[in-house]
């Protein structure tokens, strides 16, 4: 998670290589067993809950002064290729907590990671237009609605998963959705302090019978609302909690991706049969 408004750069990019984590220290011998068994039970239970990915990993540092208490941490965990029962996509993940406190009694008994105390750390995601578009129409996504002269159903802003483009020499992604009606053309790009994402509306095509709105004062409110929507979203995965930090678009690699830097705070860890 970004702590301040300085400039991403690229060395921020997750990627196929060594991760700073894996050139530290190794855990000692003594609690290497501890360790190896906390990264494998990781490992199994994020493969149980994708749908499909290509790589999973998970690096434990642990001290053996702190081990037996269930104190460790960081915790890294990497990914390439995800994708959720639900159809929540992504071309590489890597998070990481700075420590975790672990009833190691259930570790040890039934090999299930169960915390004590809620973890924090960070994450930094890469999409695709593809996965972007996932993304802003997954089911847990909630856009939100305009209070006005609107039906309940008009008034309700619907994200649209096709044609999304991202622009790194920009920097903005531009995406659409439907609201009273009507196609709106949304751009995202990176904001300033006060504002981390900055998003404007344009209204593509009105209906020629509709000469008594205000279009452009429904573009300033769609453009504030989604702002503040993306601003201050928290997306919650059955005890996990995802909240945007920063953003940056890049050409690195084969195809043009965005970088959203997100705050992780983990109460639990998801139930195996959740779908997400």
């Amino acid at each position: 998670m970004v702590a301040s408004r300085s400039p991403m750069g690229r060395n921020s990019i997750p990627s196929a290589g060594k991760s700073p984590m894996s050139q530290r220290s190794q855990p000692d011998a003594s609690d290497r067993v501890t360790s190896s068994l906390i990264s494998q039970l990781a490992i199994g239970a994020l493969k149980l809950r994708l749908h499909s990915q290509t790589h999973v990993a998970c690096d434990v540092m642990a001290s053996p002064s702190t081990v037996l208490r269930g104190q460790i941490g960081p915790v890294t965990v990497q990914g390439r290729g995800w994708g959720s029962r639900l159809g929540l996509t992504c071309r590489v993940i890597e998070a990481t907590v700075d420590q975790c406190e672990l009833d190691m009694g259930r570790v040890v008994a039934n090999r299930k990671l169960v915390l004590t105390v809620p973890a924090e750390g960070r994450a930094m995601v890469a999409l695709n237009a593809v996965d972007f578009g996932n993304f802003i129409t997954h089911p847990l996504m909630k856009p939100p609605g305009i209070v006005g002269s609107a039906s309940e159903d008009d008034n309700r802003l619907e994200f649209m998963k096709e044609n999304v483009s991202l622009d790194p020499k920009k920097g903005v992604v531009t995406f659409f959705g439907k609201y009273m009606g009507q196609t709106w053309q949304f751009t995202l790009q990176r904001g300033s302090d006060e504002q981390k994402a900055l998003i404007k509306a344009t209204l593509q095509k009105s209906s020629e019978s509709d000469t008594c709105t205000d279009w452009e004062n429904v573009a300033r409110q769609l453009a504030a609302l989604t702002s503040k929507f993306f601003n201050e979203m928290v997306f919650e995965l059955d005890g996990t909690f995802l909240s945007f930090s920063d953003m940056m678009l890049t050409d690195k690699g084969n195809e043009p991706t965005i970088m959203l830097s997100l705050g992780i705070l983990v109460k639990k860890f998801p139930s195996p049969g959740l779908e997400f």
